[in-house]
Parts: structure tokens; sequence; C-alpha cells
């Protein structure tokens, strides 16, 4: 099992986190572990769930660095946010949701790093596929979603 997230955390770590990959691993094994725990059954550990988990734990250290970039930077970059209008209603949050699950697992993963902030040549260093690749699954994963909000009447 260390091995599997040895390895999968190798390749979903962009070279910015090298340094903390064993960190990484770490997180890894402690998310599985938890999980295993709190379900209190033997379920057999995928080498598919392993990879899952790694990448998750990867995204996350990513995001948070991004979030405490964001805060370094001060109040000024927030300003603009008050001209964006009301709050989106909790149903189109659970909408997007949703639609997410129904999309291909390619092209959920590309649309969720591109909702996160993720341009394409960073989703590109985290899923290891070209760049063509990440921007055509992108497109049309966003084509899916816009497609799935407006059967639910849920687009503006």
């Amino acid at each position: 099992m260390l091995r599997t997230l040895r390895l999968a955390v190798a390749r979903a770590c962009p070279r910015d986190l090298a340094t903390q990959r064993e960190d990484l691993v770490q997180s890894a094994l402690l998310r599985v572990l938890e999980r295993e725990r709190a379900d209190e059954q033997n379920q057999v550990r995928t080498a598919s769930y392993l990879w899952r988990v790694a990448f998750s734990v990867t995204a996350d250290e990513l995001r948070r660095r991004r979030s405490e970039a964001g805060r370094a930077q001060g109040p000024e970059m927030h300003e603009d946010t008050a001209d964006q209008g009301p709050a989106p209603a909790p149903e189109l949050g659970l909408g997007i949701r949703e639609c997410l699950g129904r999309l291909a697992e390619a092209r959920r993963l590309a649309v969720l790093l591109h909702l996160q902030g993720f341009r394409a040549e960073e989703a590109t260093r985290i899923l290891h596929w070209n760049v063509k690749r990440v921007q055509n699954l992108t497109y049309r994963g966003l084509a899916d979603l816009r497609l799935c909000l407006e059967r639910k009447g849920l687009s503006r």
C-alpha cells in the first residue's frame, strides 16, 4: 500500500511540491487509515482508490498554497468581489455537484481543476496529460455541465 501511495504521489506531485512528497504520502496514508477505521470494515483498498487519495491530497496541498498566497497579497485583491452581486442559491451548488458527478471521469477531473482556478498548464502537471487533452476535456466538460444545468433550470 505504501509503495502504491509513493508512486501515486510522485506522479501527481508537481515540481514545486517535490520537497514535500514524503509528507504528502504520509497525509494520504493517514486518510486511508482514518477511512478504514471509520468504516470498521475490511474493505479491499484497490490501487485506483489509493491513486485517487494521493491525487486528492496533492490537490488539497496546491489549493492550500494558493489560498495562502492570496491572503499574503492582502485585502486589496478582494475589493472587486463587492460588485459581483448576490451569492448564488444553494440549489445551484447542489446542481453543479450532481452534474459534475454525471461527467466522465477524465472530463470531471479537468473541469474540477478548472473550476478551482487551475490553468491548463497547471492541470497538465497534476494530471500528467498533454495541454491539448486538458483543454479539450475542459471545454467539452464545461459544455456538458452547462447543458445539464440548463436541463435542471439552473442556468443564468
